[in-house]
């Protein structure tokens, strides 16, 4: 068996704190997780393209936002996981002692029979 792959193949923007604004929402399904510097990260194919810096994107990737963190946690996991289907909103900022903003959401988490094992 032989298997190629490039870097540019497997890119996909990051939906960073900046990226948030009330009522902004991502539909999809995760295709991959990988660790980063900061943590768990997640990659989702979205059910519909979003538009960033003036691009048009089907994947984006989800990494160690607190306030997303938060969000899992209060729904009961730890990480997401491949072939977790997920609906995300954002639902307003709160202040904290850092000097920024974090990004509140509500999330919806639907784990199918074969998600594996692999966290983000």
């Amino acid at each position: 068996m032989k298997f190629k792959g490039r870097t540019e193949d497997a890119a996909a923007p990051f939906l960073n704190a900046e990226f948030w604004k009330v009522g902004v929402k991502v539909f999809g399904k995760v295709t991959r997780c990988f660790e980063s510097e900061n943590g768990p990260c997640a990659v989702i194919r979205l059910a519909k393209p979003i538009q960033i810096n003036s691009e048009e994107y089907q994947e984006v990737s989800i990494g160690n936002l607190k306030g997303f963190v938060m969000a899992l946690q209060a729904a009961g996991l730890n990480a997401l996981r491949v072939n977790d289907t997920i609906y995300a909103e954002c639902t307003g900022f709160s202040e904290t002692t850092k000097g920024h903003n974090r990004a509140n959401f509500e999330i919806e988490v639907e784990r199918h029979p074969e998600a594996n094992g692999a966290h983000a």
